[in-house]
């Protein structure tokens, strides 16, 4: 038993393995190249792309439309189909009928076109099936808003003051009606940054639909800019102003003034005037119980960013 095993591996071990390996290979190979040098007829499936489809037209099922396709030809072409997801298309301009949400698509009026997109020694023997049904939507067209879904934290003094600039904010969309209605905003991926100090400047992809095969996108990301600056606060003293008192009352009020704090850019903060201010109460917003009105900033400065007033009540008696 040993010596049998010995011989064995000095077999393999020689040189004469590797030349009967070498001759199996090409014996292989010559075997298989004379069977794919022969004609064989076999039916091949294929994929269906249609063209010369209007404008307004969207095909809703176009992918699975299949043509099993009879042929005669060598081996070699056939080993082409099988390594590759074979397609063929067929022309809308050959329609059988039309009607409101389908057309037919007939073989007969259509078998040279078929046949055109098939080499010279390839024989077309027959397709089936003779017709194909596609159902079909117009296209609609509409302009859709794009909708920043970010979570953004700036660096301690850091804002941004002109807000986020989207570009495009909103995208021009081709396809079914009933798609589209339902389609009233696009948002982007979410963007989260943290400790945020300079610019923002970069593109972000889109949230698209999920049955987005049958929609076309003016465009499938957009560009997000924002300059961020330092910011800082500032406080004003304004004078209160009341509006909508009946001409039979007279009233006393307290304070005649309230304090205003507010945040904007350091570069514009000697540009943001006390006059720019305007604070506001409407007698006729308060109950009959009560004796004091409510404050409500009414105008600040356009380089403001946020404002907020410090005291919520105004105290006030009538005097007749």
């Amino acid at each position: 038993m040993k010596d049998i095993k010995s011989r064995f591996l000095r077999f393999v071990s020689s040189k004469k393995i590797n030349v009967f390996a070498l001759f199996l290979a090409l014996s292989f190979t010559i075997l298989i190249l004379n069977k794919l040098s022969r004609t064989f007829t076999n039916t091949i499936t294929f994929s269906v792309t249609i063209v010369n489809i209007p404008e307004t037209f969207v095909v809703l099922n176009d992918s699975s439309q299949q043509l099993n396709v009879t042929l005669k030809t060598y081996g070699f072409k056939f080993l082409r189909y099988y390594l590759s997801n074979p397609r063929l298309t067929v022309d809308y301009e050959d329609k059988l009928n039309l009607t409101d949400s389908t057309f037919s698509w007939n073989q007969q009026r259509s078998y040279s076109k078929i046949n055109d997109q098939f080499d010279k020694d390839v024989e077309l023997i027959s397709i089936s099936p003779d017709v194909l049904e596609f159902k079909y939507d117009e296209n609609a067209t509409k302009d859709i808003p794009v909708v920043l879904n970010k979570r953004i934290q700036f660096s301690p003094g850091y804002d941004v003051l002109d807000g986020f600039t989207i570009t495009p904010d909103t995208i021009h969309v081709v396809g079914p009606e009933k798609i589209l209605n339902a389609l009233t905003q696009i948002e982007t991926v979410p963007l989260e940054l943290t400790d945020v100090h300079l610019n923002i400047n970069q593109f972000l992809k889109l949230e698209l639909p999920k049955n987005k095969d049958h929609i076309q996108f003016s465009h499938k990301s957009v560009r997000l800019t924002a300059k961020v600056e330092t910011f800082t606060e500032g406080v004003f003293n304004i004078p209160v102003t009341i509006k909508n008192v009946p001409k039979n009352l007279s009233l006393k009020y307290y304070p005649k003034s309230v304090s205003v704090s507010y945040y904007t850019n350091l570069s514009g903060f000697k540009d943001v005037l006390e006059k720019d201010f305007k604070v506001e109460c409407d007698y006729e917003k308060h109950l009959d119980n009560q004796s004091y009105l409510v404050p409500e900033l009414v105008a600040k400065p356009g380089t403001v960013k946020s404002a907020k007033i410090i005291q919520q009540k105004i105290e006030f008696i009538i005097t007749e």
